[in-house]
């Protein structure tokens, strides 16, 4: 239906046409004067504008519209296999930042990488993002950790250091970060690496 006028001291976001539900809205036959014309959907309650006539498209007004058809769910030990695959999605927690002090005469910069869970008992292996061959790069140590809702622990950066209550270690090598555990440590499921580096 066609909808103009609102009741005086309403507030009221101007639609020019209203629909009960989403069939009777796609069967609505608009003509190019009704593009990118609002309407409002009662259920489910939202606004929306016709994008399209031939066929026809209405698009959300600053809303997303999720259909959990579309999605899969995985158990826990799913989750745990394919956390522990070298396919593993990583991320950069923040972007590059100076440390504040220089070596060899060089600024030193950081930046944290989202390592994910531990291995069990192998070595899993990321990139380093954004890595350049001409950078020297180390571990701080002192700002990475492991662990989950209850434990974190230090990151050891060498083998030496893999200790009974601490059985990893940690490498950089080829432009790829490689954390080596010796026991299972899955439930360490929440690994960040800082790492700092100097450019040239």
């Amino acid at each position: 239906m066609q909808h103009r006028d609102a009741k005086k001291g309403n507030i009221h976001i101007i639609h020019n046409f209203e629909f009960e539900n989403i069939e009777e809205m796609n069967s609505y036959v608009g003509s190019e004067e009704d593009l990118n014309k609002i309407c409002l959907l009662l259920e489910p309650y939202g606004f929306y504008a016709l994008k399209n006539i031939e066929p026809i498209e209405w698009k959300p007004l600053s809303t997303i519209t999720i259909n959990l058809e579309d999605y899969s769910v995985y158990s826990k030990e799913e989750n745990n296999i394919l956390l522990n695959k070298k396919s593993d999605i990583y991320n950069i927690s923040g972007i590059e930042y100076e440390c504040g002090y220089t070596r060899g005469e060089k600024q030193v910069y950081g930046i944290e990488v989202d390592f994910g869970a531990l291995p069990n008992a192998t070595t899993k292996t990321i990139p380093i993002p954004n890595f350049n061959e001409n950078y020297n790069y180390w571990i701080d140590e002192k700002n990475s950790y492991t662990g989950n809702s209850t434990t974190r622990s230090p990151v050891n950066r060498s083998a030496s250091s893999a200790t009974a209550n601490n059985q990893f270690f940690t490498i950089l090598a080829s432009g790829e970060i490689k954390i080596t555990t010796l026991i299972n440590v899955t439930t360490y499921t929440t690994t960040k690496i800082v790492l700092n580096y100097t450019k040239g």
